[in-house]
C-alpha cells in the first residue's frame, strides 16, 4: 500500500496483460513477442506489489506489441480493441488512485480508430492513447491517418509513440528480437516520418511521449533536423533545420531503459528537462533491470534534486489530467 503523502513516481510507460490480450496472442499462434521476447507474467495484484516495491504511486497501463490488428487481423482488431479498453478501465475503477491507462486502437482501420477513440477517451475516460511506430508496413504521417491525428489533435490527446517491429524486420532483425536494436530505429524513423509529412505541423496539440530516452532520436537529431535544409525533401512541410529541432524538442521523452549516462547525455543536449518523464516498461523489463534504471537516475550528477523530482512524478501529471485529479488527494 502507497504511504507517502505525495506522488514520488508516476510510471508513464507500463504494460498489462488481460486476458483477452493473452487470448488473442495464443490464436494467433505466438509464444512470444517481437522476434523471441518471453511474454512475461502479469497480474494487477502483482503489478500493485512491484509498484510498492519500487515506490511508484501510480502506473499508466498501455496493451504494448504487437498491436491488436497484428493478433486477430482486420476484422478482429476493432472488437479486441474494445474489450482491452474496456479492461483497462475496469482497473482504473477498481484502483482509481493507482492506475491510468492509454486507450489501444484498432488501426489501420481509420473509420473503427475514430470511433474507439470517441468510446475510450469520451465514455470511458481513459487517459490518452498508445500508438504504435507502424502498423502493417504504414507509418502514421500517411495522409489515410490524418483523420485520427486530427482527432487526437482536437482533443489535446496524451500519446505514448510505442516501437513495433517495422516490416522489414526479417531481414534486418538478423535473428535477433526486436527491441534489441529495431524498436529504437523505428521510433526515429517514425518520428521523421511525421515531421517531413508535416504532420506534426499540422497537429501541434498532440502532446506526444517517446519511450526509452527516445530511442536512436537523440543521436540523429542534428541529422533530421540539417536534411530540413533540402527544400526538395519537405515538399509543404516548409520545414527549416530550426524548426525540425523545435518539434524535436517540443515531444516528451520516459527514461525507461535510458537512465544511465550514454543515454541522458545524448538527450539532454535535445531536450529540457522538463520533457522527461518516468518510465520502467515493466513487466517487460525485468526488475533488477529497472531497479539499476531507477539508481541511475538517482545518481546522474547532471541533474538537481528538484530536477529528479519533476522526472518521477511532476512533469506527467500536466500530461495526465485526469489521473492528476484522482491523485489530488495525495497532493494536499
Amino acid at each position: 500500500m502507497r504511504t507517502t503523502a505525495t506522488p514520488t513516481r508516476v510510471d508513464v510507460h507500463a504494460h498489462f496483460l488481460p486476458a483477452a490480450y493473452l487470448q488473442a496472442a495464443r490464436e494467433a499462434g505466438l509464444s512470444s513477442f517481437d522476434g523471441g521476447i518471453p511474454v512475461p507474467e502479469w497480474s494487477l495484484a502483482g503489478a500493485l506489489d512491484f509498484m510498492d516495491r519500487q515506490g511508484i504511486d501510480a502506473q499508466v497501463l498501455s496493451v504494448p506489441s504487437p498491436t491488436a490488428h497484428r493478433l486477430a487481423g482486420r476484422g478482429g482488431a476493432a472488437k479486441l480493441a474494445r474489450r482491452l479498453n474496456e479492461a483497462a478501465a475496469e482497473i482504473i475503477d477498481q484502483h482509481p488512485s493507482r492506475f491510468g491507462a492509454l486507450a489501444h486502437l484498432p488501426l489501420p482501420d481509420v473509420d473503427a480508430a475514430l470511433a474507439e477513440i470517441d468510446h475510450s477517451l469520451g465514455d470511458l475516460a481513459l487517459d490518452g492513447v498508445i500508438l504504435a511506430t507502424n502498423y502493417a508496413a504504414r507509418y502514421l504521417g500517411e495522409p489515410a491517418f490524418d483523420p485520427v491525428l486530427a482527432e487526437l489533435d482536437r482533443r489535446g490527446a496524451t500519446i505514448l509513440l510505442h516501437p513495433t517491429a517495422p516490416a522489414c524486420f526479417a531481414q534486418t532483425g538478423l535473428g535477433h528480437p526486436a527491441p534489441l536494436v529495431e524498436f529504437v530505429f523505428d521510433v526515429a524513423r517514425t518520428v521523421t516520418h511525421l515531421i517531413y509529412t508535416g504532420a506534426l505541423t499540422r497537429h501541434p496539440n498532440l502532446r506526444i511521449i517517446l519511450p526509452h530516452a527516445g530511442g536512436a532520436v537523440p543521436a540523429l537529431a542534428w541529422r533530421i533536423s540539417a536534411f530540413a535544409a533540402q527544400p526538395a525533401l519537405t515538399p509543404g512541410a516548409h520545414l527549416s533545420p530550426e524548426s525540425v529541432l523545435a518539434q524535436l524538442r517540443g515531444l516528451y521523452y520516459d527514461v525507461a531503459l535510458g537512465a544511465n549516462p550514454h543515454s541522458l547525455s545524448a538527450l539532454l543536449e535535445l531536450a529540457d528537462p522538463g520533457h522527461l518523464l518516468f518510465g520502467t516498461d515493466h513487466p517487460f523489463s525485468p526488475e533488477p533491470l529497472i531497479t539499476a534504471n531507477s539508481r541511475g537516475l538517482a545518481d546522474y550528477p547532471g541533474f538537481s534534486d528538484q530536477t529528479r523530482r519533476a522526472i518521477a512524478a511532476d512533469n506527467a501529471l500536466p500530461l495526465f489530467p485526469q489521473l492528476a485529479a484522482r491523485l489530488a488527494p495525495l497532493t494536499g
